[in-house]
């Protein structure tokens, strides 16, 4: 029972480190969501050009990180006109670009990569777009279009039907019902997904032998064939693993300990949305053509990015010289983190008290 307990013990300690990041990064989601409105953007998504796709990764940016919420949203853009590449620079940002997101891979794997992820969110969103133009299958597109649009009930934004002006919106007791609300959402949608991550995450950390990495990673070779092997073989990685964007984290952390190159890495954070679950509910929204094309056209966009940022950062003398060491990371210490959790823990608990208001009896309320 001895590896089983080191294990948990391990995820335990990876959770701890990492909580913080969430429970804040989910709150300024929350906000975000509420005081920002979507509406005016989603009408603006239509042709791909490039200020729409810097729009779609704008709002996605203020959207949710949890990669199925992130889809779900997707589908509502892509179901109320947007193109099938605004659609998708959405689909990435909203994980990729998200504080959270960025914000583990600091803690997990430290500032090259979370840097890495703002650098490289342009580069793939380009690369999308013309792999989709080349590619573009118009007769699928037109009937995703359509099953999405017979899925899709409304566009449930949290904005909506409350006071255009900042101050009154701030206070309005329906505002912070709401921004209490999203972030229990937030919860609900991704604790299955950040719990079946850091279990991973511990248990490869504790029984898995670098032999593993090594076979499944070749690192024997020279440079111009390591980096592209290594890259194209991050997504399969992110398949196997069957975790998203808030559970990859310490797992990415892991492969840099075993010699994994900084390229393959970020190709397996950007390829968040190649996971079984993932594919699995594009094919509800679409049907499977369409969701197993947008796999094809996000893993290749991912690897590609991979390689042009290993690139980019050795060209600029910015890679990474060693990697977090994964057992330190996981150990409960008095520090800063051990703070960070209190102002979380605190942070958490008053939103999910607030959640549990009626939207006209909220507290704090003026009109009380």
């Amino acid at each position: 029972m001895t590896p089983i307990f080191l294990s948990l013990q391990t995820a335990v300690g990876l959770l701890w480190k990492a909580f913080w990041a969430l429970a804040i990064g989910y709150a300024f989601s929350a906000i975000i969501q509420v005081f920002i409105s979507k509406k005016a953007a989603v009408k603006h998504l239509g042709e791909g050009t490039p200020k729409q796709l810097t729009l779609a990764g704008i709002l996605g940016f203020i959207s949710s990180s949890c990669s199925f919420a992130a889809l779900s949203g997707t589908r509502a853009l892509f179901a109320k006109g947007a193109s099938i590449v605004s659609a998708l620079a959405y689909m990435f940002a909203s994980t990729n670009l998200a504080i959270e997101v960025a914000a583990l891979a600091y803690i997990f794997l430290g500032w090259h990569y979370a840097v890495a992820l703002f650098v490289g969110a342009p580069i793939l969103i380009t690369i999308q777009a013309i792999l989709v133009t080349i590619t573009f299958p118009k007769k699928l597109v037109k009937k995703a279009q359509k099953t999405a649009q017979e899925k899709t009930h409304g566009n449930e934004d949290p904005a909506q039907g409350l006071p255009t002006s900042f101050k009154n919106k701030l206070l309005h007791a329906k505002t912070w019902h709401r921004v209490g609300a999203a972030y229990k959402g937030e919860w609900g949608m991704v604790y299955k997904e950040i719990i079946i991550g850091f279990l991973i995450a511990g248990f490869v950390a504790t029984l898995i032998p670098p032999s593993f990495f090594e076979a499944l990673f070749p690192t024997n070779l020279a440079p111009w064939m390591l980096i592209p092997l290594q890259a194209l073989l991050a997504p399969v990685l992110a398949v196997i693993t069957v975790i998203g964007s808030m559970g990859n984290g310490p797992l990415a952390a892991i492969l840099a300990n075993n010699g994994i190159v900084f390229g393959a890495i970020m190709a397996f954070l950007y390829a968040d949305f190649n996971v079984p679950p993932a594919i699995k509910i594009n094919a509800r929204y679409y049907g499977w053509p369409f969701a197993l094309y947008i796999a094809l056209i996000t893993a290749l966009s991912a690897i590609i990015t991979g390689i042009a940022v290993h690139v980019l950062f050795g060209a600029l003398g910015m890679l990474p010289t060693h990697a977090n060491n994964i057992q330190e990371l996981a150990a409960f210490k008095i520090d800063y983190t051990f703070w960070l959790n209190i102002v979380a823990l605190c942070i958490a608990i008053t939103l999910f008290i607030i959640a549990r208001y009626n939207k006209g009896k909220a507290p704090h309320s003026h009109h009380r």
